[in-house]
């Protein structure tokens, strides 16, 4: 087994982090207002300081590049689509035509089914400006990449190390992409 090369590209501040968040959260009240539809705010699920490596650029084209394959395949109509390179991370916004509620059960059939799915951070966001959360369309919360409890729960209690969760990222996506340099 190859040990996953976790070198350091660039570390972002808690400051930029917060900033990026604040800034996300404009777009989408903007798309939102602007479109009148529903939204699908996208990011890769990345721990740590370094939001923007090869890695992390490889699952968020793969993820991209599998909503809006998904999206065609369920005749749901594409308003608007943007992709954004940051160092805090890449990020896609994708307004469509679709009940919210459906297409949050889209996306999180899509996270169960893809190898990567995991890894995907698709938020739906519905015309009232508030995400759609897994809870409120009848599924359970994610499970931790480590020990499959709930994910939310080991992020706050820090059950796993930055380290940790980076080295099974890095695994995945070495499996996923076979070798292709990650």
């Amino acid at each position: 087994m190859q040990t996953a090369n976790i070198s350091i590209a660039y570390e972002i501040t808690l400051e930029q982090m917060l900033k990026a968040r604040d800034e996300r959260a404009e777009k989408q009240k903007h798309l939102i207002k602007e479109y009148k539809k529903t939204l699908i705010s996208f990011t890769v699920n990345i721990p740590g300081a370094n939001k923007r490596t090869p890695v992390s650029g490889k699952i968020f084209r793969e993820g991209y590049q599998s909503l809006i394959k998904r999206l065609l395949e369920k005749d749901i109509q594409i308003l608007y689509r943007e992709t954004r390179d940051l160092v805090t991370g890449p990020e896609a916004y994708v307004v469509v035509d679709e009940d919210a509620g459906n297409l949050k059960i889209y996306l999180i059939e899509m996270e169960s089914q893809h190898p990567l799915g995991r890894l995907f951070d698709f938020d739906v966001i519905g015309l009232e400006g508030y995400p759609i959360s897994r809870k409120d369309v009848g599924h359970p919360p994610r499970k931790c990449l480590l020990c499959e409890q709930d994910a939310h729960a080991c992020s706050r209690s820090r059950s796993h190390s930055a380290h940790e969760l980076i080295t099974r990222i890095h695994a995945m996506a070495h499996s996923y992409f076979k070798g292709q340099q990650c």
